[in-house]
């Protein structure tokens, strides 16, 4: 391929495509392999193309890929389970979701390929829930082509045990509900949670199980949580996490618990809470914050996790200290 004015492009064939942005509009206007007509050329000078890539009747060197094909090589080399990989307009290659579940990305070689400074790769985060056909990453080439050599390399240089981007089905576990509070079940208080979480489960893939209530009572609390565990894959306590007298539920949690992953996640709101498991089961133990900041709580943060039968890791939770101020927290006055 060959640079040429544009006016003596015309009736050359394009190596690449050509974009035009403007207020409500950003995409290509003429694309790889279409022929440039002369009413082309005042539309890709409008757009600021002067000079642009012909074919001149000799493909890409031997030791070079264009943008297209690297582009689509590298995302398929990124992408795992679950992740389809489209090229579209522009040199880019698009990841999809192929599934409901949670996005997992590994960020340090994510970084290894960003730093090379011929490809750019863009994802959402890890732990987000996805749904089906929903957009999970971008793959760009800086320039026009680059070296095979580079490409292989760089594609053994990130090859791990798992890919780089990839999404866990959702499982739909079954989750029961346990809510604490004395005040709860004398009925002098109504219960506000137990709504809340049955929307954050149905929202995130997991299917409501029971919903059982407790008095502010260790032995009660550990006793309905293990009856619970029995026939669920996981369950969600609230209420009573913080340090006040009254308050049981994380020695509870700790009685029930083989592990406990953290207490006192780095996010506002719903900071007091706690990640536990029994075996393989979680116990998601949830401060009455989420009473408060019902749109966005700790539950966005671990049922997505939970929902796909993923462990969370507690490097993970830890992570969230950096932007774990909630829109939810932020948009209220303090």
């Amino acid at each position: 391929m060959r640079i040429v004015n544009v006016e003596e492009a015309v009736g050359k064939r394009l190596a690449h495509d050509y974009t035009c942005i403007e207020p409500g509009f950003k995409g290509a206007v003429k694309r790889r392999g279409e022929i440039v007509g002369r009413n082309d050329v005042e539309l890709l000078k409008r757009c600021g193309h002067y000079y642009v890539y012909v074919e001149n009747g000799e493909a890409v060197s031997e030791g070079e890929v264009h943008e297209v094909e690297a582009v689509l090589w590298l995302g398929k080399a990124i992408s795992g389970e679950n992740v389809e990989v489209k090229a579209v307009e522009e040199g880019k290659a698009l990841l999809y979701a192929m599934v409901n579940g949670l996005l997992l990305v590994d960020s340090e070689r994510l970084k290894k390929v960003n730093s090379t400074g011929v490809f750019i790769v863009v994802t959402r985060r890890t732990g987000d829930y996805v749904k089906e056909g929903d957009l999970v990453g971008v793959v760009d080439l800086v320039p026009l082509t680059v070296e095979r050599s580079l490409v292989e390399k760089l594609v053994r240089d990130i090859e791990g045990e798992y890919p780089v981007i990839r999404v866990m089905k959702s499982k739909k576990p079954r989750v029961a509900v346990l809510v604490t509070g004395t005040e709860i079940v004398e009925g002098l208080r109504k219960d506000l949670a137990a709504p809340i979480v049955a929307e954050k489960l149905k929202r995130y893939g997991c299917e409501l199980g029971v919903v059982e209530y407790a008095r502010d009572d260790i032995e009660e609390i550990a006793r309905k949580m293990e009856l619970l565990l029995r026939d669920h894959e996981g369950v969600v306590v609230t209420g009573g996490m913080s340090v006040d007298p009254s308050d049981h539920t994380p020695r509870a949690i700790r009685r029930v618990a083989d592990e406990v992953v953290i207490y006192g996640v780095p996010i506002k709101p719903t900071t007091m809470s706690m990640i536990a498991y029994r075996g393989s089961k979680p116990i998601i133990g949830v401060s009455s914050g989420l009473i408060h900041y019902p749109d966005q709580n700790i539950l966005d943060v671990v049922l997505p996790w939970i929902s796909a039968g993923v462990k969370v890791r507690r490097d993970y939770l830890l992570s969230l200290g950096e932007g774990g101020l909630m829109e939810s927290f932020l948009k209220r006055k303090h």
